[in-house]
């Protein structure tokens, strides 16, 4: 114990110099929405250069399983394709030259995921140079994933769907019910589906999906299934617990999604009374 005391003595000025520019930071963030945005830039570029060693340790460790993951992946896009269009469909899609879409990705790679807290956190490897920017969508292999919160150079923060500030809009597979998804900071691979009126037949098994109806997400992307369904005595809106197709858990590989309407939608909605 004598050794810290006389650390703290021997180093007075220092640890005094630390505590008063610790303070200063505090201060000015809290009183400077320029500076808080600086800071939170800077602390997202060392969370990213801290956690970059020990996540490229991990997949070195863990490339067989991570090739095995993106073959799965990859076959099952290619259903997709095929479910979708025959071949005669698609080779008439490229002779017609349409627009391109909407929206476009943009893989990353996730470097840090928590999904314990109250607020979940997902820290990824690309950033503005890499075309990203705040409130993107993000979506995994399986279902969607999150939305851009803040960025910096080289990496950015996703506020997981495991974040109980964020609520996604959505709508049953086949229909145009639609409800808002929240989670409830009970279980990582469940969330609950509100606003869904007595009036609409719900079963359990329902699929769940994306509703577009914001610039986050294109329509119909896969969220999950309704796992219970509780209806009032009294009428109103069904309690509705939905279980996510994506593990949350155990994610590695995202795409963050683009919008090119993106500014022209938020336009008018922040013109709309």
């Amino acid at each position: 114990m004598q050794w810290v005391l006389n650390a703290i003595i021997r180093y007075k000025n220092f640890l005094l110099f630390l505590f008063l520019f610790a303070l200063g930071l505090a201060f000015s963030s809290s009183q400077s929405a320029y500076h808080k945005s600086r800071l939170s830039k800077s602390s997202l570029f060392i969370s990213g250069i801290i956690h970059q060693p020990f996540d490229n340790l991990k997949n070195y460790m863990d490339l067989v399983n991570q090739n095995a993951l993106l073959s799965k992946e990859n076959n099952t896009l290619k259903n997709l394709v095929l479910e979708k269009f025959n071949k005669a469909e698609i080779l008439a899609l490229e002779e017609e030259n349409l627009a391109g879409p909407n929206y476009w990705s943009i893989p990353a790679k996730i470097i840090r995921n928590s999904f314990t807290q109250a607020r979940n956190i997902i820290l990824i490897d690309k950033g503005e140079k890499d075309g990203i920017i705040q409130e993107m969508g993000v979506i995994g292999p399986q279902g969607i994933v999150g939305i851009v919160n803040q960025t910096s150079n080289g990496y950015a923060s996703v506020l997981s769907i495991l974040n109980q500030d964020i609520k996604i809009n959505a709508k049953f597979k086949g229909s145009n019910v639609f409800g808002s998804m929240y989670w409830t900071g009970k279980a990582p691979d469940e969330m609950e589906l509100a606003d869904v009126s007595v009036i609409n037949s719900v079963q359990v098994g329902d699929t769940l999906v994306t509703g577009g109806m914001s610039s986050y997400f294109p329509e119909g992307i896969v969220i999950g299934t309704v796992k219970t369904v509780e209806r009032p005595n009294n009428g109103g809106y069904y309690s509705i617990n939905v279980g996510l197709i994506n593990n949350m858990t155990d994610l590695n590989y995202v795409y963050v999604i683009g919008n090119k309407n993106r500014e022209e939608i938020i336009e008018l909605l922040e013109r709309t009374p």
